[in-house]
């Protein structure tokens, strides 16, 4: 990272996780020095046949427009993009589990091993936008939400992560996703 302007470089350590797609990364940490104010003239009649430069006039849509349009493509009926800060996340609905649900105790998808509420509030301040997705029931929404993670996380937005919850059902089986 010094050979190519940077300075105050640290190896950080290495990150990475079990996603759609497996991440794994180095973490570091760098400064980048303040740029030159000098005034570069551009080269006339030089071709960029390589990028894609919208008409003028026309906007390309903003990075998390394109997530949404690729929500619809995939078999969503309605998306939405959210504040995280408008997510209500409460107790009692553990407790709910706690006491009646035959999926208690019975995977990870429900308590006591899947996070609580204080761990999913603290997990949702990390982002500022979530996309609510309404598409066909059970199971196939869910594999819409991991399809659309992995597409957005190629498109750049690297903490993608799909949460579902479906409803449980009486049948006794696990559901997972279910709540």
């Amino acid at each position: 990272m010094e050979k190519v302007g940077f300075q105050k470089c640290e190896l950080i350590g290495d990150t990475g996780f079990n996603s759609t797609p497996k991440t794994k990364g180095t973490l570091f940490r760098a400064e980048k020095p303040a740029l030159s104010t000098k005034l570069i003239k551009p080269v006339a009649n030089t071709v960029h046949s390589d990028r894609k430069v919208p008409p003028m006039g026309k906007k390309s849509p903003p990075a998390i427009d394109r997530v949404l349009e690729r929500a619809h493509a995939i078999g969503c009926e309605e998306a939405k993009i959210i504040d995280t800060r408008t997510v209500i996340v409460e107790k009692w609905v553990r407790w709910k589990c706690l006491y009646g649900c035959p999926f208690y105790n019975k995977d990870g998808f429900h308590p006591p091993f899947a996070p609580g509420a204080n761990e999913t509030k603290e997990v949702l301040s990390e982002f500022t936008k979530a996309i609510l997705l309404k598409g066909p029931k059970g199971k196939a929404l869910t594999d819409i939400a991991v399809r659309l993670e992995g597409e957005a996380y190629k498109m750049g937005f690297y903490k993608a992560f799909a949460l579902t919850a479906l409803p449980s059902g009486a049948g006794g089986e696990a559901n997972s996703g279910a709540t």
